[in-house]
């Protein structure tokens, strides 16, 4: 009898990631997940249980790759603004279009009816803005940007970041980096010249 073939988590979320990027939540089913890593709905049901728990360790493991992603900035050389910028940028480096964009988003805004879905996209987005104000008071700090109400500059700048994903499916003509650019071009100017927030 041949041994059913083992799957880490990673290969698993990464399956997770692609097929919410083709179907976005409300239409994700198990074998949307099984077809993208060749793996049986009854080999996933055993390792998670459920549907459910299948999400619910998907998230947690986005809010690691959240978490190293700003650590890894945070060590990269770059100025704070800029490795912020990276990590914008490198969380939606994979998709395709902005259909893609959608779909996936939607795990974030549709998963909002589901209590512990909800619990743990809050705490991401928490994480998100902790580790962006902690960025943003080391570019203080290295006079990269002058001193500045933090909270309020990550709120419009993640606000802007989130906004420019939508403009995406408007100007889809453009690359997402462009839309980042101008968002930190125009957040940051007045904080780099030291003029008026």
């Amino acid at each position: 009898m041949v041994r059913p073939r083992e799957f880490q988590d990673e290969v698993i979320f990464h399956g997770v990631y692609r097929a919410l990027c083709k179907k976005g939540y409300g239409q994700l089913a198990l074998t949307d997940i099984t077809h993208e890593m060749n793996i049986s709905p009854a080999a996933l049901m055993k390792r998670f249980g459920s549907k459910k728990n299948l999400l619910l360790a998907y998230s947690d493991y986005v809010i690691e790759l959240t978490r190293q992603a700003f650590h890894d900035a945070s060590l990269s050389g770059q100025s704070p603004i800029e490795a912020l910028k990276t990590v914008f940028r490198d969380a939606v480096s994979h998709m395709k279009d902005p259909v893609e964009l959608a779909n996936h988003t939607s795990f974030y805004l549709e998963g909002t009816n589901d209590p512990d879905l909800l619990e743990k996209t809050r705490y991401r987005l928490q994480l998100i803005d902790e580790f962006t104000r902690r960025m943003l008071n080391q570019a203080i700090t290295n006079n990269e940007i002058v001193p500045c109400d933090v909270a309020r500059v990550s709120r419009v700048l993640q606000a802007a970041i989130s906004g420019a994903m939508l403009i995406w499916i408007k100007e889809s003509d453009r690359s997402l980096d462009e839309l980042f650019d101008e968002c930190f071009q125009v957040i940051f100017a007045s904080l780099v010249q030291g003029g008026a927030e």
